[in-house]
């Protein structure tokens, strides 16, 4: 693990576009938050290397982590997400079910442009 010394600095690595540390940091079980801005973030950067990644954070017990995975997912656009997303639609919280829901839509929107 890259955060042994220390907390992720989200900023810094999407100042330096490090996909792989912001991978990381989505999995960074010390700040909750780390994990959010690391999700936020790889959706922005939209690097279809972390789509395994966000996947697998809509596992996450955070509720506003699996939002912006969801989130994520739909701004990359990767077809692998699309199961996942559809069964994040049942998610527990109802801003994840909405999230996932526009990240298909989104999707669909944008293969539908193609």
């Amino acid at each position: 693990m890259l955060f042994e010394f220390g907390k992720p600095n989200i900023k810094d690595m999407e100042k330096k576009n490090d996909v792989k540390g912001l991978i990381e940091a989505l999995e960074y079980k010390k700040d909750v938050q780390v994990r959010r801005e690391a999700a936020y973030t790889l959706g922005k950067i939209k690097d279809i290397s972390a789509v395994d990644s966000l996947i697998k954070a809509l596992n996450d017990p955070d509720n506003y982590v699996r939002r912006q995975a969801v989130d994520a997912l739909g701004n990359i656009g990767d077809t692998r997400a699309v199961e996942p997303l559809t069964k994040a639609m049942g998610d527990s919280n109802n801003y994840v079910c909405q999230g996932a829901a526009d990240a298909l839509k989104k999707m669909e929107n944008r293969k539908a442009m193609q």
